[in-house]
């Protein structure tokens, strides 16, 4: 294993020293040439696995901040390579050249499909499920797909404590089917839910639910009229939610990041601190991680970068952004790559009726796609044809007013290297 793991991060050197950054290859290498590898490194390591649709990489990086902040090291695969060779490459980073961990805690985020795989190969301790939406359709199908493979992967970890949204019915409903300890969060609030629902059935019997109110999506206090399944009072749950601000056992709690989305990325990293018997209210100072409403500098315009994958993530950044920043204008980032999902036709079901600014463009593989669909909506966009992201950091330089850009994964990372190269930061394995 010493070969190995000296191979494993002379590949992990050279690759940070040319800019393209260690993921994945360094991991798929390891266990190409020792396949039980993450087992023996993982050993004597607290595992906390974070799954599900949307906000893994946000909890995540809550999690390391919150852990950090009660002097507790951990270890995180940070550049969001949350499949197997990803999660190889962080204990790689982690151990020392005959395989002892250097951190006895390790906070990794874990791909749906992948999540099986991860635990098959280490002993989670922690496995946290954010939610359950629908996502790639090439690489997800429908959710009971996404949902069987969680599944999966919670079989794999009999003495694994699970993290449950218990707002979101699908996702909750994992309980029936596991015999783990259970512990859960939520959200007590009276929201009509401006993002439509693409799970609005009963994930016992089928029927359609029936809610009280709804936070987004088929987020909220649901009930089945027919088999009675229905929300469960959460175990750590916010009350008297004001934007960003919100009661949470008796404390006042108001958070760096704006959105509902923020607002359970933060109860589910909470819920992860209190199985530690760790202080959770240093998250509230949590700024955000790569391209997750990361802000960037132009003299003194600032641009604003929102990762969208899904109809739901889509929806709620759109919602959050022009009901909470002023005038700028807006950017539509579309690829169709692997990590992308070649299957664009998700983003007809993305609700663009928010839009208001006065100002349009598209950008990347598929940018006629969006603005096809965006005129759909009545929206007649600026076509940057193709992945001419220089073109449209000329145009944030020459503007007058601020910029959001709601990108896809693929034209994030492509775009912000060359944010980074104009108006500074961090790459985003640093």
């Amino acid at each position: 294993m010493f070969i190995i793991l000296l191979l494993s991060k002379i590949l992990i050197k050279i690759l940070n020293i040319t800019g393209k950054g260690a993921t994945s290859l360094p991991g798929k290498l390891a266990l190409k040439l020792k396949p039980g590898i993450l087992f023996h490194l993982s050993r004597g390591v607290y595992c906390i696995c974070v799954t599900g649709t949307n906000g893994k990489t946000t909890t995540c990086a809550m999690i390391e901040h919150g852990m950090k902040n009660n002097n507790i090291p951990c270890f995180i695969n940070k550049s969001g390579a949350n499949m197997l060779g990803g999660v190889a490459t962080a204990f790689i980073k982690n151990s020392n050249l005959f395989g002892k961990p250097k951190c006895r805690y390790a906070v990794l985020e874990c791909d749906e499909n992948s999540l099986p795989l991860i635990t098959n190969s280490i002993n989670a301790k922690i496995i946290v499920v954010t939610n359950i939406f629908r996502d790639q359709l090439d690489r997800y199908a429908e959710v009971n797909t996404t949902f069987d493979k969680i599944k999966q992967g919670i079989e794999n970890s009999p003495n694994a404590t699970i993290v449950l949204n218990a707002d979101c019915p699908l996702t909750y409903s994992l309980k029936f089917h596991c015999k783990n300890d259970v512990v859960s969060f939520g959200v007590n609030g009276n929201g009509k839910g401006n993002v439509p629902s693409d799970s609005p059935f009963c994930p016992c019997c089928s029927s359609r639910l029936k809610y009280n109110s709804v936070m987004y999506a088929q987020l909220g206090d649901f009930c089945c009229p027919n088999c009675k399944y229905k929300r469960v009072t959460p175990d750590l749950c916010a009350t008297d939610v004001h934007g960003s601000s919100f009661i949470l056992d008796g404390k006042s709690i108001t958070l760096a990041l704006g959105g509902i989305y923020n607002v359970y990325n933060f109860l589910s990293a909470s819920s992860v601190l209190n199985l530690l018997h760790l202080n959770y209210l240093p998250l509230q100072s949590f700024g955000g991680s790569f391209g997750r409403m990361e802000n960037f500098y132009c003299d003194n315009r600032k641009i604003t970068v929102m990762l969208v994958k899904n109809p739901v993530g889509f929806s709620n950044c759109i919602n959050y952004a022009f009901g909470r920043f002023g005038e700028f204008e807006s950017v539509f980032a579309l690829n169709d790559n692997d990590a992308d999902g070649k299957d664009v036709s998700w983003i007809w079901d993305v609700d663009f009726s928010a839009v208001k600014s006065r100002k349009n463009y598209t950008v990347g593989k598929r940018a006629y796609d969006m603005a096809l669909r965006l005129k759909y909506d009545g929206i007649v966009p600026t076509v940057i044809d193709g992945e001419d992201y220089s073109k449209l950091i000329a145009l944030i330089k020459n503007g007058n007013t601020d910029f959001v850009i709601f990108s896809t994964y693929t034209a994030m990372m492509n775009l912000r290297h060359l944010l980074i190269e104009n108006f500074g930061g961090d790459e985003f394995w640093q």
